[in-house]
Formats: structure tokens, sequence, C-alpha cells
């Protein structure tokens, strides 16, 4: 059994130096990657509306303005992970313009369309709240469920590193049938670390 062992030790050994002998194997590269890294935040301004139907008007559409707060991560080009908050509080409408908070997180599926284009869709729960009862008519107070949209990215190569971008995107804040149908509209940029 000894002798089995030595003497693979020795064919390891020797074959190993018979491999490097011509000389002829490349040695291998490290290079450091200038690509930026994964994580991202954003800003943008919003445009929501509600539209639905009560017992006081049976058909109704309240808009109103804010603003959108996002941060994520991109896994690899296909697919991130995604935390979004927005905030209303410029009223327009015939109600006032009720004002809304809405935070959730999203799986983001993503295509490269181009170097510059990024076309992504977001998949997943979010938490609206409706801040403006007081006075309005009643769509809601406060409700939880899915939550989806689409939405663009334009990446700025001009601006040296090319870690900015422009986006716009939709999203539907609930998709619940005994919610008011809650639609976002989002203009922003981004910035990549």
């Amino acid at each position: 059994m000894k002798k089995i062992i030595i003497t693979s030790m020795l064919s390891l050994v020797l074959g190993n130096n018979i491999l490097y002998a011509g000389g002829d194997i490349a040695p291998v590269e490290t290079t450091l990657s200038t690509e930026s890294a994964p994580w991202y935040i954003g800003v943008g301004a919003v445009w929501a509306k509600l539209t639905g139907c009560n017992l006081e008007k049976c058909s109704y559409e309240d808009v109103t303005y804010g603003g959108m707060l996002r941060g994520g991560y991109d896994y690899n080009e296909y697919l991130g992970i995604e935390v979004r908050a927005m905030r209303t509080f410029l009223d327009k409408g015939p109600y006032g313009g009720t004002p809304l908070q809405h935070i959730g997180i999203f799986a983001k599926p993503q295509f490269k369309a181009t170097e510059q284009i990024n076309l992504y869709a977001l998949l997943g729960y979010g938490y609206t709240e409706n801040l403006g009862n007081e006075g309005r008519l009643t769509y809601f107070d406060a409700e939880s469920g899915f939550s989806a949209g689409l939405g663009l990215e334009y990446k700025l190569l001009t601006l040296g590193d090319a870690k900015w971008s422009l986006f716009v995107d939709y999203q539907r804040l609930l998709i619940k049938a005994n919610v008011a149908d809650l639609d976002m509209v989002t203009f922003g940029v981004r910035y990549d670390f």
C-alpha cells in the first residue's frame, strides 16, 4: 500500500514537470473589472392617478404629483431586485388630489436592448396608504398586495464612466379587486455605484 502511494505521488510530480517542460503553457492573466458595481439608487418625479367607483359617485378620477426614491441590486444582466418608496403631495383633480404613500419590493427581470437601453419589468409586493381621507371621497385607507410595472432605462454614455441613466416607467401600485385603480408614471435619474 505504501509503495502504491509513493508511486502515485512521484508520477504526479514528474507528470507535472513534464507538462511544463515545453514552456508552451500561457500564464493566466488576472485583470480587475472596471465595470460599476451592481448597486444603484434613483430619484424621480411621479404622476399618480386613482380611478374607480364608490357610493357617492360611480366614476371618478383623482390625480396627484410627488416624488419617488428607488434602490436596487442587479444580480446579473437579466435579473435584479429593487425597493421603491413614493409619496405624492401636489394636488390636482376635482377631489383635491388625494395624497398617497407607497412602498414596495420587486423582482426586476430585465433585457438589454442596446448598449444604452435597458427594458425591465417590476413584479412584487407593495403597501399603499391613502393619507387624505378627511373631507374627500373615501377610496381606501391602506392596502397591500401584488404590484407590477414596466420601464425603460437610457444610459448616458457621454458622461465619462456612464454611471448615470435616465428612466421612465409605469406601475400599477395595487392589483386588487376591492381597491381603486392606482396608476403611477415616474420619470427620473439613476446612479450606478
